[in-house]
């Protein structure tokens, strides 16, 4: 039991003091042994390593991957493009630590490196945008841009009331011109430079920094806010003169459909009277032509039928009559008398 007791206490002074003489790395991580301050041993695999108590310290280094960027606080603002368009953007690396001896001699820590990142990304962007057109940076192939026509023809003359005058030119200086490198190749080349730069310091191309970028990127371009609002309020025109166009396109239109229908019903109505007329006259010639049949047919009893109304009308109870005795009214009289009493008028 001595023995052992002996051994259990050996054992719990050893997991005591054992911080002290020995350390542990996982394999998310790297560490380098400094002895005094000065970089002694660096260790990059997982596993359980020796140190000299008293002397040694651990510095452990993440061996992930790190982001950079892609927040607010890292605007890379008022960026002139070669064609004098003042823009704005954010950008994101990702890196890592790939020597961690360097990165201990020269960086130490890791927010040091995320700034030194930073520095290095936003002024390989600044160099390199400079040199490039707004249309380069944000394109990547000469696919055609339809929306920069806005179908105002040619003139100032054609702009509805309302618009400036100067849109035109504006417009005209915004249609592309024809991507020859692209996003894609400025990025490439803002990588190039941010690799360039990340691998010297101060002249010295052997330098390095004990970090290397693996991805550089950006996530967001835009206008200046004064740029934005003029940009805006150019884009508010040009839509303001599509409206118009297309309210006097309509209004012509209307005009145009109003005028075929006046057109079409006066011609309905024309043929309409024609062709009413041409029944009323086929009706008219109808009802003569029967009347004249009628006649044709009834002979001396339509005339005599005729005469009966004549006199009807034309003789009343308080009528005097003077006719001469050839007049037909005499000798209907007569005839009538004759006929109806044997007895021979009186002479007028």
């Amino acid at each position: 039991m001595k023995y052992i007791t002996y051994a259990l206490c050996g054992l719990v002074l050893l997991l005591v003091l054992s911080p002290f003489f020995v350390f542990i790395i996982d394999e998310r991580e790297m560490a380098v042994v400094l002895r005094f301050g000065a970089p002694r041993n660096a260790y990059t695999s997982p596993g359980l390593y020796f140190k000299m108590p008293g002397a040694d310290t651990v510095q452990r280094v993440s061996k992930i991957k790190q982001f950079w960027g892609d927040t607010k606080d890292d605007l890379l603002p008022d960026l002139p493009t070669k064609d004098n368009k003042k823009i704005e953007l954010i950008s994101w690396a990702i890196w890592r630590v790939n020597d961690p001896t360097i990165f201990i001699q020269r960086l130490r820590t890791m927010d040091e490196a995320e700034k030194r990142v930073g520095q290095i990304v936003r002024s390989s962007i600044r160099d390199v945008i400079t040199q490039y057109d707004l249309e380069e940076i944000v394109r990547s192939t000469n696919r055609e841009l339809l929306i920069s026509d806005i179908g105002l023809g040619n003139t100032i003359e054609q702009l509805p009331v309302g618009i400036p005058a100067e849109l035109l030119a504006t417009t005209e200086k915004s249609k592309p011109k024809g991507v020859r490198f692209g996003r894609a190749e400025i990025l490439n080349r803002i990588k190039s430079e941010a690799h360039r730069r990340m691998a010297s310091s101060g002249g010295e191309a052997d330098a390095g920094r004990g970090i290397e970028l693996i991805d550089v990127g950006i996530s967001q371009i835009g206008f200046v806010d004064s740029v934005r609002r003029k940009t805006f309020d150019r884009w508010v025109a040009e839509r303001q003169a599509i409206s118009a166009k297309n309210v006097n396109e309509g209004e012509r239109l209307k005009a145009a459909i109003i005028n075929e229908t006046k057109a079409e019903v006066a011609k309905i109505e024309g043929e309409g009277e024609q062709m009413a007329s041409e029944q009323r006259g086929r009706t008219d010639a109808e009802v003569i032509k029967r009347y004249a049949d009628a006649i044709q047919q009834t002979g001396d009893f339509y005339t005599f039928v005729r005469t009966l109304e004549a006199y009807e009308k034309s003789i009343t109870t308080d009528s005097q009559l003077i006719l001469s005795t050839d007049s037909p009214f005499f000798r209907l009289f007569r005839e009538m008398d004759g006929k109806g009493t044997g007895k021979t008028p009186a002479q007028p």
